[in-house]
């Protein structure tokens, strides 16, 4: 497996990961062969890189620097803080921060 510019893929390529979302929703599956229309998707997502199969490099296992389950927490952490700051918006324009809760990323 490699990674692989999304722009420079060539029809046929094999996806050697699934391919998620900003939701953590799946996209495309792992193993599956794309279609120049599911090429343009991908640049068009702004999507730049994907993990390709390539038998030079099935021996390569590439580790993510944090697991799917920490990933997704993470963003709903985001997202909630920043419906937060949206929701508490003074009149003047300006917002502040009363507490953060913050939770031990320890997995």
């Amino acid at each position: 497996m490699r990674l692989a510019i999304t722009k420079t893929l060539s029809p046929g390529a094999r996806l050697g990961k699934n391919i998620y979302n900003e939701r953590g929703h799946i996209l495309l599956c792992e193993d599956l062969i794309l279609t120049q229309k599911m090429i343009n998707r991908l640049v068009s997502f702004n999507i730049p890189f994907v993990y390709i199969q390539d038998y030079r490099t099935d021996d390569i296992i590439p580790m993510p620097p944090v697991s799917g389950k920490l990933r997704r927490e993470a963003i709903n952490t985001i997202e909630t803080t920043f419906l937060d700051m949206k929701n508490k918006i003074n009149l003047d324009g300006s917002f502040t921060i009363e507490q953060a809760n913050v939770k031990s990323w320890t997995s």
